[in-house]
Order: C-alpha cells, then sequence, then structure tokens
C-alpha cells in the first residue's frame, strides 16, 4: 500500500490487522471467548500480501499476550465481500475491516456507537474531478466524450457513485455513455500524470493523494485544478457488531489508538503509512452512505425500462 491515495485505506486495514488476526490457537487458560475477526480484500489493493502476513504475525505475538484472546479469522487472512455479508447476517463476526459499500446493506447489524477511522491528522478524505488549467474545461458537460481516469484505491469505493451523482444532477446520463473512455489504477500518479501530459482530459482523485503528488511536484498543482469537489467522505473502516460489549474490545481501542507506542505497532506504520486512528461513530459515514443512495437512485433511472431525464 504505497500509493497516496491509498492512505486512508491503510488505516482501515491496519486498524483490523492491530485486532490481531491469526488462525484460531492456544489460548490461556484464564483467557475469555475467542474474538471473530475479518478482513475484506475490498481493503487490498497494491500492497505486498508477503510483506503485510509478516507484519500481521509479529503483531499478533504482541496482541496475544496483551489481550490474553485467541482471534479466529478465516486461513486466508482476507475475506471476500460476499463471504464479510453472510458471516455478519449470520452472527459469526465480532469485528470486521471493511468499506462502506460492503457495510450498506448490512449496517443495522453493527453497533453504531463505536467505529475505528483512519482518517490522519487531516480529516476524512475529499474526491477532486481535476481537470488543466488551460484546457477551457469549465464544468463536468464540458467532458461529453473525452477520456477520464479514476483512482481504483480502496478508499475510492464511493467514486463510480459519486460521479453517476455529478452526471445525474446535469442530466448528462450514465458515464458509460457520457465519456469516451474511463481507466481505472490503484496508481495515484497514473491516474493524474495522464492529465497532466495530455493524455486524458480529466481524472477523479483522492484530495490527500494529490495534494502529496503537487508537494513532490509543484508543477502539478499549477497546472491542474478542480471543476467539482466531494463533500468529505468516510470509506474504510473497522466496525463491531452489535451488542458486542466485552473487555477485549476496550483493550482492542485502546491498543488501535496507541499503535505507534510499540516496535510491532510501528512495522504496520511504516508499511501501512498510518497517521493515526480515531474513534467515532456512525454518523460519520452520513456523506458516504448518502451519496450511494442518490447515486442508486440515478442508476435506475438510467436502467432499462428506467425513467430518463
Amino acid at each position: 500500500m504505497t500509493a497516496p491515495g491509498g492512505t486512508s485505506r491503510r488505516h482501515a486495514l491496519a486498524a483490523m490487522l492491530g485486532s490481531g488476526p491469526c488462525l484460531r490457537g492456544a489460548m490461556a487458560a484464564n483467557a475469555g471467548p475467542p474474538l471473530r475477526v475479518a478482513i475484506s480484500e475490498s481493503l487490498v489493493a497494491d500492497v505486498n500480501l508477503n510483506d503485510a502476513r509478516a507484519a500481521m504475525q509479529t503483531w499478533i505475538k504482541r496482541m496475544q499476550s496483551d489481550l490474553n484472546v485467541t482471534i479466529e479469522i478465516d486461513a486466508k487472512v482476507f475475506s471476500t465481500t460476499e463471504q464479510i455479508l453472510r458471516l455478519v447476517r449470520n452472527g459469526q463476526l465480532d469485528a470486521v475491516a471493511l468499506n462502506v459499500v460492503e457495510y450498506r446493506p448490512i449496517g443495522d447489524l453493527f453497533d453504531a456507537s463505536e467505529i475505528l477511522v483512519g482518517c490522519g491528522t487531516s480529516g476524512p478524505d475529499e474526491y477532486l474531478l481535476l481537470v488543466k488549467r488551460d484546457s477551457g474545461f469549465k464544468r463536468l458537460a464540458d467532458l461529453r466524450g473525452r477520456r477520464m481516469c479514476v483512482s481504483k484505491a480502496p478508499t475510492m469505493c464511493v467514486a463510480p457513485s459519486w460521479l453517476a451523482t455529478l452526471l445525474d444532477e446535469e442530466q448528462l446520463g450514465p458515464a458509460e455513455t457520457f465519456l469516451g473512455r474511463i481507466a481505472w489504477d490503484t496508481k495515484i500518479a497514473r491516474v493524474v500524470l495522464p492529465v497532466f501530459f495530455d493524455q486524458a482530459e480529466a481524472c477523479i482523485a483522492p484530495r490527500r493523494g494529490f495534494a502529496t503528488m503537487s508537494s513532490l511536484n509543484p508543477q502539478v498543482a499549477r497546472s491542474l485544478t478542480a471543476i467539482a469537489t466531494s463533500a468529505t467522505l468516510v470509506t474504510c473502516f473497522h466496525a463491531f457488531r452489535k451488542n458486542y460489549r466485552s473487555p477485549t474490545r476496550e483493550r482492542l481501542i485502546d491498543l488501535h489508538t496507541t499503535l505507534l507506542s510499540s516496535a510491532a505497532g510501528r512495522q504496520l506504520a511504516t508499511l501501512f503509512q498510518i497517521e493515526d486512528l480515531t474513534v467515532r461513530d456512525a454518523s460519520c459515514l452520513a456523506s458516504s452512505l448518502s451519496l450511494l443512495d442518490r447515486a442508486e437512485r440515478a442508476r435506475t433511472r438510467f436502467a432499462p425500462g428506467g425513467r430518463k431525464g
């Protein structure tokens, strides 16, 4: 997970790693019931899985010692969206790291009072629709038939919905018919630089990733400008199942929020570029969930047999 646009996603993944994922193992005689966790594979894009697993094992040793609890997780460590939905609906998970798209159909099964969000010191991220300053493109309608690059980092999981709502607001139709070509990439450089070098007319990128690129190459910031900006969006996080209350949960939260105080935690922080982890309630998801709802209505209108216009 080295792309700047994936910073928030790394936070959420590392948070889940911080909860000590490992296979069922020996448990101290006085330990409580096992903690059942899952990490959605949707949070993994450009991370070297061998590095991630090695970091996990180091952190697990610390967690097993500190929490005195067995952690149960799938042998493959990462679970598919389908597995996550099934396990949560069947009451077989205590904690899960996932994105807001996965959370939406099962949100009522989670405790809304506490989720762990990796937002960094600058808060939740935003999406930017960027064009070249001298291109003459002033609004989305100017991009009809043009080429667009879109970040596919896990934190950008709501980007297709944001684009759908922008198009719907201007009655421009679905993206696949309005735009000439859409290219997706997990690397922020391969999203932003094609616009800089006139290989694409527009891109959608996270503000934080664009800011990092701009600090490394100020000419990029001078050349590109945003013609649309999303609301602040929380997209990846760690949630607990409803009615799951345990001393283990509170100790997990404490360990998450003091991750950098241990060598194992700093190893994870370096690998996943963690700034901080914050405890919030589910109201922080309102912008993302509202956007997904509006995009679904827009897609329904433009589906075969749906109302257009």
